[in-house]
């Protein structure tokens, strides 16, 4: 057993199994990264990194960045615009291919193992080991962690129950010629309006557009029809798909189990994607960050024990969660009014930027929204709805 027998087993090499990976390898714990596909290998993705997400990371991921955005147009059912500008990057574009490997080889340079093109059949607990088994062999560990995503195969086998909803999208990578390079960077689109609880984007990358649109799964049967109209809007059509895929996302409905007895729970597996934007890796990269001290401090203490990290969540993700929540009601409830508060109040627009900078967060903006006194009727019912109990 002591040739397959590893600290720490992680499921997933995605942004949240690899910053894992490397923040225990640090700490000199073996870990082995299962994943089922070829690495590196393709994620369904916008393939946009907030500036908050590199606050977190402590390496350098320009190889990886395609391009820089500054301005984000945001359009009104089609029908109308505004083009938001700021001084500071916003985001940054990338391949998830690309992002997602670096942090790969990031943790593989500290001495984690990544085994490729292994897919998990079985998973249990004996005597307080962890065994999972693959179509080649059965590994053992301490503990095993589900960074595995929207169909955790970790929260599956050992009975996690979770309360998740889900948001649904689908995207087409759009190959640019060289000519019209030029005529997409810098600037993302996001529409709303037209889709009920939901949005469409375009994020430009060097070679490619990667457009696509996302609802709540409730609206999922018109999804498609949003998605088209937005297509032929920018005039797409003329550009050679490469790929078209749909991808499900998790949001949690009012809490989080994020351990059990020897595992625990990253990112999407954990359903901790922004209820709002749908946007993860922000909350994959913190998850696994804030999972690292609980499991070294477990190994080195000899002890189970996660519920320092289902603290920390409680705690630091848990209440932006919440919030993003009730936003995304508002916005699927008041899409005319959340554009005419973007468009036409400036501070809101540079709080929302600080917001994607992590200059900000939702709970100091709500705290300043409670601050705000009115007496107009559609104000008071939003801030009801905002700051309600449950």
């Amino acid at each position: 057993m002591a040739k397959h027998y590893y600290d720490v087993i992680i499921v997933g090499a995605g942004p949240s199994g690899a910053t894992l990976a490397y923040e225990l390898a640090k700490q000199s714990i073996n870990v082995l990264v299962i994943e089922k596909e070829k690495l590196p290998r393709y994620k369904c993705c916008a393939g946009g990194i907030t500036y908050k997400v590199l606050n977190l990371l402590d390496c350098d991921i320009s190889e990886a960045i395609e391009e820089t955005i500054f301005d984000i147009r945001f359009l009104y059912k089609l029908e109308k615009s505004y083009l938001g500008r700021y001084e500071k990057p916003l985001l940054y574009t990338t391949m998830r291919e690309s992002f997602d490997n670096l942090l790969v080889e990031r943790a593989q340079h500290y001495g984690a193992r990544f085994l490729d093109r292994q897919r998990i059949i079985k998973i249990t607990i004996n005597n307080g080991v962890v065994e999972v088994t693959t179509q080649d062999r059965t590994y053992h560990s301490a503990f095993i962690v589900g960074a595995d995503g929207t169909y955790s195969k970790v929260a599956k086998e050992l009975c996690c129950k979770r309360k998740i909803n889900y948001l649904v999208g689908i995207e087409t990578e759009l190959r640019l010629s060289d000519c019209e390079r030029g005529k997409w960077v810098k600037s993302v689109d996001i529409e709303i309006g037209r889709i009920h609880g939901g949005y469409a984007w375009l994020f430009p990358k060097h070679n490619y557009l990667s457009v696509g649109a996302g609802c709540q799964f409730s609206e999922a049967k018109n999804l498609k029809r949003h998605y088209e109209r937005f297509i032929d809007y920018l005039n797409l059509r003329k550009y050679t798909p490469l790929r078209t895929s749909s991808l499900l996302i998790p949001v949690i409905e009012d809490k989080i189990t994020c351990y059990g007895e020897k595992f625990a729970l990253l990112g999407d597996a954990a359903g901790l994607a922004d209820p709002l934007t749908g946007e993860g890796i922000y909350n994959a990269i913190l998850s696994a960050q804030l999972c690292a001290p609980a499991l070294v401090n477990s190994l080195r203490d000899n002890r189970d024990d996660l519920q320092f990290y289902q603290q920390s969540i409680d705690r630091i993700i848990l209440p932006e969660l919440l919030i993003a929540q009730k936003v995304a009601t508002l916005l699927t409830r008041f899409p005319r009014l959340i554009f005419t508060l973007l468009t036409r109040n400036e501070r809101i627009w540079k709080n929302t930027c600080k917001l994607m900078r992590g200059e900000t967060n939702y709970t100091a903006i709500i705290e300043k929204i409670k601050d705000i006194s009115s007496t107009n009727m559609l104000n008071e019912a939003i801030k009801k709805l905002l700051f309600k109990s449950g």
